[in-house]
């Protein structure tokens, strides 16, 4: 599969997930409040690797859609009435020769995780894709974006400042980041820190932030078992995050089974292993027929792992963190000799022995009934250690025992 085509798969898969989950739940449920939300944002870029661009503020502008959860729901009492919504973007790194600009579309989740202990406080978490006007092939200085289609991220804290009717003003500080997963190479990853402004207009008056907030205690606290299998096709540029550049593109199976707890409906906790095979790993290994490895090339070009993760569910979207302790992964030594870029013994360890995945799962059934069964579809990144390693579409299935 094509690199671009799998790229441009991933950011449309969000934003049909998005809109299908804002359309069904606004058809069936009246008790929301939607917004718009124009937001400045200023900051600078953050040097990731030598010899990188000088660059002028960042300047950012983003207009987010959202719907404001008040209904009398698990998952909406926990979260303090959680917001989900669509950003859309437009960025100036301050060096349009080099860095050039982006424009960038984000599903995210807003919530307030203190509760009455701090109503003014809210936390923002985004994901999605950007499209950069500038890349490696334009400037060679430019090491952090290698394709113009990338993922994006976005995580900031706000405060409220001061309410006018429908009118709520907001200061935020965050951090955002945009790499394409190693899908092309250089991918050393452009990130910033930006502190923004923001007035949200709302669909309806605001109460005020004087009244008591729902803390969930009356949420079922029953603990309900899971069980979860998922399969998923990767793709990744053979190499290290900075060359070689114009490889080819390989792909990656994976297949996944764990079991875990639900929390109050809404927070999933899990365990299990994962099976995964590198093409590009194979390939190497059958070019080096004199090699240890030769043996068992389909064996060695696998990686088993043990992985724990964590999943907050809020209607149809799942975000999704997991980390994972690699059991088996041979033939990761021979690439981190030639790749890995350092010759530290704690990085070659860190990397191949610890996994990281981050993504959005889409739920078909909303998770807030409670389906027995459920199918959803995922996008992701995955890492080694902290290094994109590939990204990723899944598929999978969880069966809930009620």
């Amino acid at each position: 599969m094509n690199c671009s085509i799998l790229k441009f798969l991933l950011v449309l898969f969000i934003c049909l997930c998005a809109e299908k989950s804002f359309s069904q739940d606004q058809a069936k449920d009246s008790k929301y409040q939607f917004f718009v939300e124009p937001e400045l944002m200023f900051g600078k870029t953050v040097s990731n690797y030598n010899d990188f661009p000088s660059s002028n503020a960042v300047r950012s502008i983003f207009l987010s859609i959202g719907i404001n959860d008040t209904r009398n729901i698990h998952s909406s009492k926990y979260y303090h009435q959680p917001t989900t919504g669509i950003s859309l973007s437009y960025s100036n790194f301050g060096n349009d020769s080099i860095l050039g600009k982006a424009y960038g579309i984000m599903p995210f989740i807003m919530f307030r995780p203190w509760g009455n202990h701090q109503k003014a406080w809210s936390l923002k978490f985004g994901i999605g894709g950007s499209y950069f006007t500038k890349t490696f092939e334009d400037s060679e200085q430019n090491l952090a974006i290698g394709s113009n289609l990338t993922w994006s991220f976005q995580a900031f804290l706000y405060r409220e400042l001061f309410t006018l009717n429908r009118m709520k003003f907001r200061l935020g500080a965050g951090y955002l980041h945009s790499s394409n997963g190693h899908t092309k190479l250089p991918n050393m990853g452009l990130n910033s820190a930006q502190v923004s402004l923001s007035c949200q207009l709302n669909s309806k008056p605001l109460t005020s932030q004087k009244r008591d907030v729902y803390l969930g205690t009356d949420a079922d606290l029953n603990r309900r078992y899971f069980i979860t299998i998922r399969t998923g096709l990767g793709i990744h540029e053979y190499g290290g995050k900075s060359k070689p550049i114009g490889g080819d593109k390989g792909n990656v199976y994976a297949s996944a089974l764990s079991g875990g707890i639900l929390f109050k409906q809404h927070l999933k906790v899990r365990a299990g292993f994962t099976y995964r095979f590198y093409e590009h790993y194979y390939d190497q290994i059958k070019i080096n027929e004199d090699s240890d490895y030769a043996d068992s090339p389909n064996w060695n070009a696998s990686n088993i792992y043990f992985h724990l993760g964590s999943e907050f569910l809020i209607g149809h979207f799942g975000l999704d963190i997991e980390g994972g302790l690699n059991l088996y992964k041979p033939y990761y030594k021979e690439y981190y000799k030639t790749y890995g870029g350092s010759s530290s013994e704690l990085k070659y360890k860190l990397k191949k022995y610890f996994s990281s995945r981050m993504g959005l799962n889409f739920y078909f059934v909303n998770t807030n009934k409670l389906p027995k069964n459920n199918f959803f579809i995922g996008a992701n990144i995955n890492a080694n250690f902290g290094q994109a390693d590939f990204s990723e579409l899944c598929f999978g299935y969880t069966h809930t025992f009620l």
